[in-house]
């Protein structure tokens, strides 16, 4: 539904649309500014609200899904961007969208697991190894990290060596994690053989604050999606702090002007939003995806309807992301994943430089 007014005979729809139109009214090609020019007119949004918040997430989720044309196939656009492959093999041509081949999702191992039992699996789905993450982030991240010469363990201790130098991704950039199963899953949209069963995606709206280890003042704005076909969904949402806060009418509402009346991505719902450790009203946030951190649900190995608690936030995990220059390199920092602000040995030690909120950065060789 179009929210805004052609001619003056559209009244009637324009009550209409008053009556379900989300929080904050929206242009009429809000999915098609730029990255930069999104967050310039609907930043605000992220750091708003529950309502905003849940607004901005969907109207995220709709921009990266937007479709795009790549050779004689139709891609969401983020699958098109460069992936942690593109970025962080040493000596691969600067990134060129237009000549990537895409037949199916690149997959790389689920990172996540290499910090946990290797008995662990992805809790309620399929057994890993028949999933695989996929990690992809647009031109504002890639040309950053590219141009700081920040896609090499040896760039990274180079830039970092400069004392002048810290880690600060542009507003505007966004990094996603995508989860996909083997096989087809009833209302997932797919692709070569496997269905998108977890999105997760990570926007930069705010300057990084002075010390991000500490520092709660926002900066990243976390949100992810799921299909709403996964076992036990529901159980797994009741933990999350901040859930969605849009009538399935108002997602809707966003999702149709998008243009995505009728696609599988119609099928997808929000968990929620994070953006800061902590607030006044919670000492701990979690936010999570049972596709992706669906490992990390106590007891563990078990479905959601059995969990007791799900330790999992992203804002927590991404404020680790640092590394401490080690001759030509870095070492990285790793703990198991904290919730609410970080203390105690979730804190990396001194010496450690964060990433910005950015673990891709931990890939580069």
């Amino acid at each position: 539904m179009k929210l805004a007014i052609k001619s003056s005979g559209c009244f009637l729809f324009f009550l209409l649309a008053l009556a379900t139109r989300p929080a904050t009214s929206v242009a009429a090609d809000w999915w098609s500014l730029s990255d930069s020019d999104f967050i310039t007119q609907y930043g605000n949004l992220a750091t708003g609200t529950q309502k905003e918040q849940s607004q901005f997430a969907w109207m995220t989720f709709a921009r990266v899904n937007q479709r795009v044309m790549s050779g004689t196939n139709q891609f969401s656009q983020w699958e098109l961007w460069s992936s942690d492959h593109d970025t962080f093999t040493p000596d691969t041509p600067r990134f060129d969208a237009a000549k990537k081949i895409r037949t199916r999702p690149h997959l790389e191992p689920i990172q996540q697991l290499r910090m946990f039992s290797p008995h662990m699996r992805l809790a309620h789905v399929r057994p890993f190894p028949q999933a695989g993450q996929e990690v992809t982030r647009n031109s504002t991240s890639y040309n950053y990290i590219m141009n700081t010469k920040l896609n090499t363990q040896q760039g990274i201790a180079t830039y970092l060596g400069n004392p002048g130098n810290r880690i600060e991704f542009p507003i505007g950039a966004i990094e996603t994690k995508a989860l996909w199963v083997s096989g087809a899953q009833a209302g997932a949209y797919q692709e070569g053989g496997f269905s998108l069963t977890g999105l997760h995606l990570m926007v930069k709206v705010k300057p990084t604050p002075s010390n991000p280890f500490t520092d709660n003042s926002p900066s990243w704005f976390w949100t992810t999606f799921e299909v709403n076909s996964n076992q036990d969904l529901a159980a797994a949402q009741k933990f999350i702090t901040y859930g969605d806060a849009l009538t399935p009418g108002e997602s809707q509402t966003l999702m149709n002007q998008a243009g995505f009346g009728g696609t599988p991505f119609m099928n997808y719902v929000s968990n929620g939003t994070q953006i800061q450790y902590s607030d006044a009203n919670h000492a701990t946030i979690i936010l999570g995806n049972t596709q992706i951190e669906g490992f990390l649900g106590t007891p563990p190995n078990l479905d959601p309807a059995k969990w007791t608690k799900w330790p999992t936030s992203c804002h927590s995990c991404h404020g680790q992301a640092s590394g401490v220059i080690s001759g030509t390199g870095m070492n990285v920092f790793n703990a198991p994943a904290p919730v609410g602000p970080l203390m105690g040995n979730e804190l990396p030690p001194a010496g450690y430089r964060p990433y910005d909120f950015v673990w891709a950065l931990s890939l580069a060789q």
